[in-house]
């Protein structure tokens, strides 16, 4: 028995250590080191198993054991970036080979949706028609895309789309970042090395959820956010599990307190039920238009006239999507349901209920979160007949709020917009990977509280920072130009957000924002042009980070003069000199239709120097007349003959175009601090 026992131990130990080293999809073929650097490489193996790693460029064994968790972790150097393709070997008993690494550049990015929009996308498919088919002539450019999915708490793992790094090719290209891609691309065109970039980015996020719980725990306001997240469920199905019960207790404490019903019954839905207080909307609309940035119980009616030859025969009641919940009556009788949001409702009044003449149609939306009410097309909405034949219901209809529910109503199965989730599940996984620096694109999502921003930002590139163990270079996107041009000066909340961002970096060390005012679009918050966002977010990287004598920025605002009626503003980088640019055939995108008319449009597609602003003592804002002298821009306007402040391309979507000989342009500024309009809003 004694021999038996031996021998199975002896077994079991060989199984073990056969058995196969787990790794980080940052682990796989086609890979990218950071070249010159001490790169870890870590995983899981059995407890106490010794774990080797044998890289092909010097053929040396690096081990480490694991510890009694499993982990283990070794730091490789890493040669000269080169287009050589070497194998590294990582084992445990039963080696795993890793093909076609390269060894070059490695840059995060990350941020929200204008980061995440692929290469084929939207309206940028034909834009980047020729760059998708032309992906595989960049075989030395590598990506990892991380999968979108959230943490309660940090987390050592991640999935990757396509199971981890893949080459640069049309299938592959097609739904990566598109920033990310060019970004990558413009890099190894002008370095000659392999250049990895790894994506991680979820769309319509705050920044608040791409920062550790650590560093949020420095303002007072984010603490109940920190501890509703502890409290969550790790799991996605156990989350979705408890909203599920609270929506039920939610949804029935309303039909509780919805003055609608009353002993079980719904008094409102009756046809004798007199409506003559309630207010008039006209269907289909979203409820927000009449009661903005509100959830709740809403009651809508309408009469209707029934001709006799549909007594006693079967109607069909067609509403369209309903968002999100809806009872609908038919001269106070229930008649349908719907609990999917958005999902058009169709439903049978049965024969026994339909009389010849007046009745009345009632439907009670509930809208939890977001948009709500009956939105979808007008000849949706509509009573059909035996005979085929419909009376339309689109136009004016009763209505009346019941409940208000205040704040948005949000799944946390997988809400990105909690605290830290996203740092936790897509950041935090990928830390201590050797990385040279990061790109980031977010902040339209934080617009309303653009002044807190401006410490967010900057805590959010230490934290990471932290995290890494070294002060990586960090590359801010500056959010380019959106919604309607607005004819006269003012105040505007994109405007400082985009302050809050030079701000931030400014107060950083190897960090800069990359100016891409000139790149947006009134009508889309998605600008199509993301070659030129990749491109010039390269440049700074080119100048600050690898020596390259390239023009990186457009003019920045140095220091101002006030002079006898004027204003006198220096400007650096300025290469061979400033100049005004139109928009040309692009005009009509970034300004939109309705703007073209407006007197300033016109002045900048004359080729004047548009975008400048001043005011007196008064603090109030006059757009300015601005004469191009050498490195100085001479702002002045006869409604101010004592002028004490400028501003340049302060507005949501600034008509701006002073720009430098590199055709890169001028950076948003203001030289006042007078508070603004998200001042004070956390």
């Amino acid at each position: 028995m004694k021999r038996i026992l031996i021998s199975l131990a002896v077994l079991l130990a060989g199984l073990t250590m056969e058995a196969k080293v787990e790794l980080s999809p940052l682990f796989t073929d086609n890979m990218v080191f950071q070249q010159n650097v001490l790169a870890p490489v870590w995983g899981k193996a059995a407890p106490g198993a010794r774990v080797t790693v044998t890289p092909s460029w010097d053929g040396r064994t690096y081990s480490c054991t694991a510890d009694a968790d499993g982990r283990w972790s070794v730091e490789i150097e890493t040669p000269e970036g080169s287009y050589e393709r070497y194998t590294v070997t990582i084992s445990d008993g039963k080696p795993v080979a890793l093909q076609n690494v390269l060894v070059g550049e490695v840059w995060l990015c990350s941020g929200q949706s204008n980061m995440e929009m692929p290469v084929e996308s939207w309206r940028a498919v034909r834009v980047n028609r020729d760059d998708i088919q032309n992906a595989a002539d960049y075989p030395y450019l590598r990506l990892l895309y991380v999968t979108k999915t959230t943490g309660m708490s940090p987390r050592d793992s991640f999935d990757a789309e396509n199971g981890g790094w893949t080459e640069s090719l049309p299938k592959t290209v097609r739904g990566f970042s598109a920033v990310a891609y060019y970004f990558g691309r413009a890099l190894q065109q002008e370095l000659k090395v392999p250049v990895g970039v790894i994506e991680s980015c979820w769309g319509g996020t705050i920044i608040e959820a791409w920062m550790s719980a650590e560093a949020l725990s420095s303002y007072p306001e984010m603490a109940p956010k920190i501890a509703q997240v502890a409290k969550l469920a790790e799991t996605e199905t156990d989350r979705e599990n408890t909203f599920k019960k609270e929506m039920a207790r939610f949804v029935a404490q309303a039909k509780a307190d919805d003055k609608g019903f009353a002993g079980g019954k719904a008094p409102w839905a009756a046809r004798s039920y007199d409506d003559s207080s309630w207010g008039t909307m006209k269907l289909p609309e979203k409820i927000q238009t009449l009661w903005p940035s509100t959830n709740g119980v809403f009651w809508f009616r309408k009469e209707v006239e029934i001709p006799s030859s549909w007594a006693g025969r079967n109607l069909t009641l067609s509403l369209g999507p309903v968002d999100d919940y809806d009872e609908t009556y038919f001269n106070g009788k229930l008649v349908g349901t719907g609990e999917v949001w958005n999902m058009a409702r169709e439903y049978v009044i049965p024969g026994k209920m339909v009389k010849a003449g007046k009745s009345v149609l009632c439907i009670r939306v509930t809208d939890d979160h977001g948009d709500g009410g009956l939105y979808g097309a007008a000849d949706q909405l509509y009573l059909e007949g035996p005979d085929g034949t419909q009376i339309r219901l689109d136009g004016e209809w009763k209505v009346k709020k019941s409940l208000d529910f205040g704040s948005r109503k949000v799944s946390t199965a997988r809400e990105p917009n909690l605290a830290s989730v996203l740092y936790n599940a897509m950041v935090k996984p990928l830390v201590p990977f050797a990385i040279k620096g990061a790109i980031w694109y977010q902040g339209e999502s934080n617009a309303g509280k653009a002044y807190r921003y401006r410490d967010l930002m900057s805590a959010m590139v230490l934290d990471w920072r932290s995290a890494w163990g070294y002060d990586f270079p960090f590359y801010i996107t500056q959010i380019t130009g959106y919604h309607e041009v607005s004819p006269v000066p003012g105040e505007f909340s994109w405007a400082e957000l985009r302050e809050a961002q030079s701000i931030a970096a400014s107060a950083l060390d190897a960090a800069d924002v990359a100016c891409i005012i000139d790149l947006g679009e009134a009508e889309d918050v998605h600008p199509v042009r993301k070659k030129e966002v990749g491109d010039r977010l390269a440049m700074l990287a080119l100048a600050n980070d690898y020596g390259r004598e390239v023009i990186s920025s457009g003019p920045r605002f140095e220091s101002y003069r006030i002079g006898h009626g004027n204003i006198r503003v220096h400007f650096t980088s300025v290469a061979d000199g400033l100049k005004a640019v139109s928009s040309g055939s692009l005009a009509g995108a970034r300004y939109g239709s309705q703007a073209i008319g407006y007197d300033i449009v016109k002045r900048a597609e004359r080729g004047e120097v548009t975008g400048f602003q001043i005011a007196g003592a008064d603090r109030v804002w006059h757009w300015a007349t601005a004469d191009i002298e050498g490195d100085e821009v001479i702002v002045y306007s006869e409604d101010v003959p004592h002028p004490v402040a400028v501003r340049y391309g302060w507005a949501d979507n600034p008509v701006c175009n002073l720009f430098n000989s590199a055709g890169l342009p001028a950076h948003p500024f203001r030289t006042d601090d007078w508070p603004g309009v998200t001042a004070g809003k956390e």
